[in-house]
């Protein structure tokens, strides 16, 4: 039975915050006073952070640019608001409203040498996803990912004291790609960055909470992530729900198991129609590559969520449509509810203002799936 830890539950939802962040108000990104906000309306410990790096987005796509990737640090406070040496990381998730983040960073799995170095000649037995890899290079090098000055590896080569420090990396969906990725640029003795300041010996201690993301790299990856963090060297958890179609991505056994002998959420998908042929067009992709899992056991089994129509549209349920909104339920409050969000973050209610929380349900609003479903078939 999945049973995190209070720090684990305060990491998640920092690290869902990242996500919320990029959307922001009215399509503007939240700025560090919006954010601290958000995080001193929670209940704690949760609101016992201090944002002390970021937020910071880098942006693509035109008319009007979209923020694709977003990124902050917090400092852990004690009950008189004190700062503790304690840091997270929080590296969000896809930004659906981002064409840049659903088409290159999401599904371009091309694979691409695990190198830091531009220009460097050299081949690489390790390779990543090629749209991963361009998310790790705006969240260390874009001139928008400096808050005010500071790139995310200064600003972390100059934490004092860091024998004292616990320094955590984590994110959800793309972002539970990107922080491990992260985490291993930065930490890594031998990476091609200078890592002098931030390699994984300098602190005390070392997590990693990624969540729903999908694999990302090949054998020789994961073997080299395992060997510079493996050992007890530092405490990487990657957690995922069994009915989550993203981490069943992009390893070609786990994305063949999406269908066969029946879908996850056992419904009669079938391969003409515009779900069918999606999910046909990815495993075939993904039988072309050598990814595998950070973890291949799922943290937890989420249970299915009811078809509804509570607000009355009147349009039916069909298997597409049912399987887009299952998904998005699984990939997103499945998580909140695994790790307690919707019971402690706010146990009477998110306060007024509050646009990330509660989580609509998808699976009750057919209408919005069966459009989903429509834009599919005309893709």
């Amino acid at each position: 039975m999945f049973n995190p830890s209070s720090m684990q539950k305060q990491v998640f939802a920092l690290s869902w915050l990242a996500s919320q962040a990029t959307v922001g108000n009215k399509n503007f990104p939240w700025t560090t006073k919006d954010l601290q906000g958000q995080i001193n309306s929670l209940n704690a410990p949760y609101s016992q952070w201090r944002v002390v790096w970021g937020p910071c987005y880098t942006l693509d796509d035109l008319l009007p640019p979209q923020v694709s990737n977003g990124m902050f640090v917090a400092q852990q406070l004690d009950g008189s608001n004190n700062p503790l040496p304690v840091y997270v990381v929080a590296t969000a998730g896809t930004n659906a409203k981002s064409f840049f983040d659903l088409v290159i960073e999401d599904l371009d799995i091309n694979p691409t040498d695990w190198k830091l170095k531009q220009g460097d000649g050299n081949s690489s037995p390790m390779q990543v996803t090629k749209g991963d890899w361009e998310g790790l290079m705006r969240l260390l090098f874009s001139i928008n990912m400096q808050w005010p000055l500071n790139d995310i590896r200064t600003f972390l080569g100059n934490i004092p004291n860091k024998q004292t420090v616990t320094l955590w990396f984590a994110g959800h969906s793309l972002g539970g790609a990107l922080a491990p990725m992260l985490m291993l640029a930065l930490m890594d003795p031998d990476s091609a960055l200078n890592t002098q300041d931030t390699n994984l010996g300098n602190w005390q201690h070392v997590n990693l909470l990624a969540t729903a993301g999908p694999s990302i790299g090949n054998q020789a990856f994961l073997d080299h992530f395992k060997s510079v963090f493996g050992a007890g060297k530092a405490n990487a958890t990657f957690i995922w729900n069994a009915k989550d179609v993203v981490p069943h991505a992009w390893n070609a056994g786990t994305m063949n198991a999406l269908t066969k002998p029946t879908n996850i959420y056992g419904l009669d998908v079938l391969a003409d129609d515009p779900v069918g042929k999606m999910i046909g067009a990815q495993q075939a992709s993904a039988s072309k590559q050598n990814y595998v899992q950070f973890e291949p056991t799922a943290a937890f089994d989420g249970p299915l969520a009811l078809y509804t129509d509570s607000k009355h549209t009147g349009v039916k349920w069909t298997a597409d449509s049912s399987f887009l909104a299952q998904l998005g339920y699984q990939h997103l409050n499945a998580y909140v509810s695994a790790f307690n969000g919707d019971k402690e973050w706010f146990p009477k209610g998110p306060p007024a203002g509050c646009g990330w929380f509660p989580l609509s349900n998808s699976c009750d609003d057919p209408q919005s799936a069966q459009q989903l479903v429509d834009t599919l078939g005309k893709s």
